[in-house]
């Protein structure tokens, strides 16, 4: 049975294979669907269409679906049955897979963006979102960034890749390298916020010791060499990502970590790169060397590009990278870490009067002093009865909170956390009634927070090095990042 899918791309914050013998396996055509809309607080503020922007509430829809990527057996108006849904589900955002009158939408969320499949038939749902993470890899590498100003600015050269990708319904081929032949259109470059972490060069390069993050922001299309031709350049990023879960009286219910080493490459040729990682890396139940926590890992990944001979002796990657941004490694460990938790948090509530409580919230940042962690919230379920909300902020620049009165949350953002400080805030909650279960209404806090060039695990790089096969000499530009983010990181009173 051939079941059809549309594919519709919009975007919202809150939120290279050949894969054809796949598709046949599973019978499965795709018409596409492209749709944009803009969006302020999961809430439109302007609707912005492929070719238009619309200042209406109303979501406005001009391309309904690409021509010859269409088997013109899908239902229309699904684009916007999906906005109404993501704006009305009850409580926060629906499931990745929901059914609505015999629809069954499946979608991924990408960077503020929504890559969405609708089917009445069905289809393998691993299937579905596997196309559609390959489609918003294919959006970021010849875009150069993801996001809705690069896909609104570049609309022909996404209208391009897809009509390239599916053919009369049909995935064809999803390789970035392949593509490349295929695709003729050239990006238009998005402005980027340069304030957002830096790269740092390796030792050895004889330039600038440091670039901001969004000179990784370059399209494929433009070559090896950058748009101008003249940089060889080499991205790698370290990525952390850390589940925490901390009881009341301060001991560690759980604490683990996913990671991931990330490239990007814009070198001439086919070179070898030789990636140095930790030498006391350790997986499984191994020992690390010279005894120690050294880096335990539960259990890791690579990429089909990366060779494994020297792995297993001191902890070397031989990759020949593809075209496009990959991920060379993924690892995951639990347990106890070569660094303490980055943050921790005493709460403490107290009993005002009949129809008020205060709630202090002292929260240290563990990182080393020379660091700093940025873009921290703190979220802070309150009780029903909560009317309104008065605080108290410790002395500092970059300090902001918000009193959601319809979700019964406090909002406390920091902009920039140094490390080895220590920042409070008192929170004076004035209610309607005072319930003996009223206290236990508050919490658990919640904390998201970005650190640049930290990482808990003790993961690192010993060394970056390109080796050209073609014996051409050139100075390859090396950058490396690292970055800790919070998956969920909480708090119980």
């Amino acid at each position: 049975m051939h079941a059809s899918v549309r594919v519709c791309v919009s975007p919202l914050e809150s939120c290279g294979e050949k894969i054809s013998e796949v598709a046949e396996c599973y019978k499965v055509s795709v018409a596409l669907q492209l749709c944009f809309a803009l969006y302020q607080d999961a809430y439109p503020a302007a609707v912005l269409s492929i070719v238009s922007l619309s200042m209406a509430w109303r979501p406005r829809f001009v391309l309904d679906s690409v021509h010859g990527t269409d088997r013109g057996d899908v239902v229309k108006g699904t684009a916007e049955i999906f906005y109404r849904k993501i704006k009305t589900w009850p409580g926060s955002l629906p499931p990745p897979i929901f059914n609505v009158e015999g629809i069954h939408f499946i979608y991924i969320r990408r960077n503020g963006l929504y890559f969405v499949c609708t089917t009445k038939f069905n289809v393998s749902p691993t299937f579905v979102v596997e196309l559609l993470t390959r489609i918003s890899s294919l959006c970021k590498d010849y875009c150069g960034v993801l996001n809705e100003e690069a896909i609104r600015l570049n609309f022909v050269l996404v209208y391009e890749l897809l009509d390239e990708v599916l053919d009369f319904g049909y995935p064809q081929v999803t390789s970035t390298e392949a593509l490349k032949a295929c695709v003729l259109h050239k990006p238009l470059e998005v402005s980027t916020d340069v304030a957002s972490p830096k790269l740092s060069g390796l030792v050895g390069s004889r330039e600038q010791k440091t670039l901001p993050s969004s000179a990784a922001n370059k399209s494929v299309a433009f070559g090896s060499g950058g748009k101008g031709g003249d940089k060889h350049e080499l991205f790698v990023d370290l990525l952390e990502r850390m589940t925490v879960l901390i009881s009341a009286n301060g001991s560690v219910l759980r604490a683990d970590i996913d990671g991931a080493v990330q490239m990007k490459s814009f070198l001439t040729g086919s070179p070898e790169i030789r990636l140095g990682l930790s030498e006391d890396i350790t997986i499984g139940k191994s020992t690390a060397p010279g005894g120690g926590i050294g880096v335990p890992l539960d259990d890791c990944n690579f990429h089909q590009c990366v060779r494994m001979e020297e792995f297993e002796k001191d902890r070397t990657l031989a990759i020949t990278p593809p075209d496009g941004e990959f991920t060379v490694m993924r690892y995951r460990l639990a347990g106890d870490f070569r660094h303490k938790l980055p943050f921790q948090m005493l709460v403490m509530v107290e009993d005002k009067d009949a129809k008020s409580l205060e709630v202090v919230l002292k929260l240290r940042c563990d990182v080393p002093p020379e660091q700093h962690a940025t873009n921290v919230l703190v979220r802070l379920p309150l009780p029903k009865a909560t009317t309104s909300v008065s605080h108290n902020l410790d002395a500092g620049h970059g300090q902001a909170t918000e009193f959601k009165s319809a979700d019964k949350v406090q909002i406390w953002k920091l902009r920039r956390f140094p490390g080895s400080s220590e920042q409070s805030a008192r929170f004076r909650l004035n209610l309607s009634e005072k319930g003996r279960t009223t206290r236990k209404e508050i919490g658990p806090v919640s904390l998201e927070f970005e650190v640049p060039m930290f990482l808990c695990s003790g993961m690192s790089i010993r060394y970056l090095r390109v080796i050209e096969r073609s014996g051409r000499s050139y100075t390859p530009f090396r950058w490396v990042r690292y970055i800790t983010h919070s998956d969920s990181y909480v708090f119980r009173i």
